[in-house]
């Protein structure tokens, strides 16, 4: 779980209430994160590669989980041929589809693939990963797929066929352009001014010069009145903006899973959404939301129009995303079958 900086994404959330439930359920699990090293060592791959292997044969763990850290564990993968240990590792995304240099991408591929070698069992978030690890030579019995949970928040939904003036959108996540908020940004170009208010909700640290670049593009398209940039919300915050949503918009170029996708499903949220990867898996077009094609700010622009001037259309939606969301995990599902899948690593085979 080691990285150059410390954000809050779905993927270290779901890492920290993993180590949670183990714990609260007798394992002891140690963690080697950012805040846990020595100082500078996340900036400096060999030496932080070197250090988590010297971890581990100190601790001679039953178990270990990688989560990402591809920087990082090169040492552990050359001494996972001899060493013994066990391995299982977690796949939260494929970094490789954010590349656009096609020769950059494969190689970044082929090292994930490598380092997939030490592991007796691989974690998946969603069909579309698991297809994508298959895809990669990896044997489907290695692999098992988990969906993240999510808080289930037992309050009441609002009441939102009563609310008048303009209808108001939520874009939730990091600050990026696998996010493509740009996108969002040019289809409100399209919307017709006092109809709409839009809000984005995530940190502006995973990549500050698109940020700042965001910012620009909302001045220069005059959509200041119109668009707001909460930045990264707290819990509380952030559950208050998707009560007071009307609509969830998530146009990522690519998405693994979508744990903001199925947090507005919960709040009663239709969703516009680019078709990619998983995210099919979640949104059913025409049901609970639309799918639109990934790039293209007129599609999606109306798509919201269509949900923007039709209230019952709307609510219909919302409707189909609650019940959607209430078949899926929680985080004490999702607890169970991750501790199954550990404990069934750490009696299995090392490779």
């Amino acid at each position: 779980m080691l990285g150059k900086k410390d954000f809050h994404s779905g993927g270290y959330g779901f890492n920290f209430r993993m180590v949670e439930y183990l714990r609260s359920h007798g394992l002891a699990v140690d963690v080697i994160h950012f805040k846990t090293v020595p100082s500078g060592l996340p900036l400096k791959w060999f030496r932080a590669s070197r250090y988590i292997s010297r971890e581990i044969r100190r601790k001679k763990p039953d178990l270990v989980i990688v989560s990402k850290s591809y920087q990082y564990v090169p040492l552990l993968r050359m001494m996972s041929t001899f060493s013994g240990y066990r391995v299982l590792y977690l796949i939260h995304h494929l970094e490789w589809m954010d590349l656009r240099n096609k020769l950059k991408a494969f190689m970044y591929r082929m090292y994930v693939r490598w380092l997939l070698g030490m592991a007796g069992r691989i974690w998946v978030n969603s069909g579309n990963t698991l297809e994508a690890v298959e895809g990669m030579g990896i044997p489907s019995e290695r692999i098992m797929m988990i969906n993240p949970g999510f808080e289930k928040d037992p309050r009441p939904l609002p009441d939102r066929s009563r609310r008048d003036g303009p209808v108001q959108l939520l874009c939730v996540g990091s600050i990026s352009p696998r996010k493509a908020q740009h996108l969002l940004v040019k289809a409100c170009t399209y919307l017709d001014r006092g109809s709409f208010e839009v809000e984005f909700a995530g940190s502006a640290e995973s990549d500050e010069e698109y940020a700042r670049g965001i910012q620009r593009m909302i001045k220069e398209e005059n959509l200041s009145g119109s668009i707001r940039v909460s930045g990264e919300l707290s819990s509380f915050d952030l559950t208050n903006a998707y009560m007071r949503a009307d609509i969830l918009v998530h146009p990522a170029s690519w998405e693994a899973f979508g744990m903001s996708i199925l947090d507005g499903m919960w709040y009663g949220l239709p969703v516009i959404a680019s078709d990619v990867a998983a995210v099919p898996e979640l949104v059913r077009h025409g049901e609970n939301g639309f799918l639109t094609i990934p790039g293209n700010a007129e599609e999606l622009a109306d798509a919201m129009k269509s949900l923007i001037r039709n209230r019952d259309l709307r609510l219909q939606m919302g409707e189909k995303s609650r019940m959607f969301a209430e078949d899926m995990n929680d985080w004490n599902d999702t607890g169970k079958e991750f501790m199954k899948l550990v404990m069934t690593a750490a009696k299995g085979r090392n490779r």
